[in-house]
């Protein structure tokens, strides 16, 4: 297998040498999505909490992590994350291009009882910025998720070569931002036994990848289905 990555990161190389010189032009490419997962369950809050947090830790590089007071039984239905755009309805909002535009917006979790925003940086090739809400109902919880995935594109040879060899051995970027919000609902599902259904997501997740067992690196599971 280590001799498969090896070949596959020869080839990406020698492709890299051959891309023409308008290449080197550094981009970015960005991708906005969100996944609803439910948990039926009568795990109190603080397991959940705690197994949520111990999902998302081994993926991220930094996270700043929020339990709102929310008061009184839960609700019926679960509450929804919705988006807000600071530069809606501002004179100069048409000078800001899609991509900033996107890498702005903030997720809000009114009546979440448990919010994390977590960063996932690798240099020079991917940052990952994700909001995570859980929402208290009669019947358990359920997590959204928002995410703006930055991909580095481009970029002078050291660049693209790098970012070739990382994906040749470790894996894409797609897939290990996949691999930071699957892990978070393998560790509910194991800690607490809450029954898992996937609701709805953009681009959308296929069969049961949650129920994989954990890996180092991502793995079949751990891939969406292009909408387009």
């Amino acid at each position: 297998m280590k001799m498969n990555a090896l070949r596959l990161a020869a080839i990406g190389a020698v492709a890299i040498v051959a891309m023409p010189a308008a290449n080197a032009q550094d981009s970015q490419r960005v991708t906005e999505l969100y996944h609803i997962f439910d948990f039926k369950t009568d795990a109190k809050r603080a397991p959940m909490i705690k197994a949520l947090q111990d999902g998302l830790n081994p993926n991220i590089s930094n996270s700043d992590t929020t339990t709102p007071l929310v008061m009184g039984p839960p609700p019926e239905k679960p509450g929804r994350f919705r988006l807000v755009n600071p530069f809606e309805n501002i004179p100069f909002a048409g000078m800001v291009s899609s991509a900033q535009m996107a890498s702005v917006k903030q997720a809000r979790c009114d009546g979440a009882v448990w919010i994390s925003s977590a960063v996932r940086k690798v240099r020079g090739s991917q940052q990952l910025m994700m909001t995570m809400c859980l929402f208290p109902y009669v019947e358990g919880y359920q997590l959204n998720v928002y995410a703006v995935d930055i991909k580095e594109q481009g970029g002078g040879l050291s660049a693209r070569l790098g970012r070739a060899l990382g994906q040749a051995v470790v894996g894409k970027p797609d897939d290990w931002t996949n691999k930071t919000i699957l892990d978070v609902v393998r560790r509910v599902r194991t800690d607490t036994g809450a029954t898992v259904t996937y609701v709805e997501g953009q681009p959308e997740f296929v069969g049961t990848p949650w129920e994989d067992g954990p890996r180092i690196t991502p793995g079949e599971g751990d891939k969406t289905v292009d909408p387009n």
